[in-house]
């Protein structure tokens, strides 16, 4: 590209250097010499190669067990069952809250059976998204568990329902079929909150509480407060 610039440079210049048509134009290609990218790679491996080390130390500390492979898929799975079941009950700790819900976008990666380390941890969740609570009413939680059979499910916790042609059907939470008159608290991640991945109930909410903390957080802490990791398909969201 830089060469061929500069080619169309040198025919610039001769142009507007003659005051006359000019007969003949004589153009040049000359070669530009840069660092390879094999010297560049091999230079930034050695300026970051210390740095590296002190965090592979920090990221291959162990933090727990996990009993089976726990993947992340839709209808529902067994991590993002895992993760919601968490989100659900850190939220309670901050003040009622009666089901959650995270996408499974969101979840980058399965965790493995066997020794969960923190960078399991970060690479699951490597993003900054934090816990947020939202008052939603009856009716608006209906409409999410619609956009959410629209995509096939999500991860969920505290609430089920089933899905026919692309609709929430059966809707309970606690048991109970949901009211529309009355205002329920959902636990998500602040991504959704804006109505993003098709979430767009949710910018309907009445009230918004920001706790300020870390999903990635909030899993390494379910995790490490467990001997052993574990989660399990319940049904609750299946397909009809």
């Amino acid at each position: 590209m830089k060469n061929r610039y500069l080619l169309l440079f040198v025919v610039f210049v001769l142009f507007a250097s003659c005051k006359d048509k000019p007969t003949k134009i004589v153009a040049e290609t000359i070669a530009v010499k840069t660092t390879t990218d094999s010297d560049a790679s091999l230079a930034m491996t050695q300026m970051i190669a210390p740095y590296k080390s002190v965090l592979d130390e920090k990221m291959n500390v162990p933090v727990g067990i996990c009993v089976a492979t726990m993947d992340v898929g839709r209808p529902e799975s067994l991590l993002s069952n895992f993760v919601c079941d968490a989100m659900l009950k850190k939220a309670n700790e901050f003040m009622p809250t009666d089901f959650s819900l995270t996408n499974v976008g969101g979840l980058r990666k399965s965790i493995s059976q066997g020794e969960v380390t923190l960078r399991t941890v970060y690479e699951v969740m490597p993003f900054d998204n934090r816990l947020v609570l939202l008052d939603l009413s009856g009716h608006d939680v209906l409409a999410l568990c619609d956009a959410i059979a629209s995509v096939g499910g999500e991860g969920v916790s505290g609430i089920t329902f089933g899905i026919a042609n692309g609709r929430a059907v059966d809707v309970k939470i606690a048991g109970k079929a949901v009211d529309k008159d009355h205002v329920y608290r959902l636990a998500t991640n602040d991504y959704l909150s804006f109505g993003n991945d098709k979430m767009v109930p949710l910018v309907n909410n009445l009230k918004i509480y920001d706790t300020g903390l870390q999903l990635r957080d909030l899993i390494l802490e379910s995790i490490s407060e467990c001997s052993s990791v574990a989660s399990v398909l319940d049904g609750r969201i299946y397909e009809k």
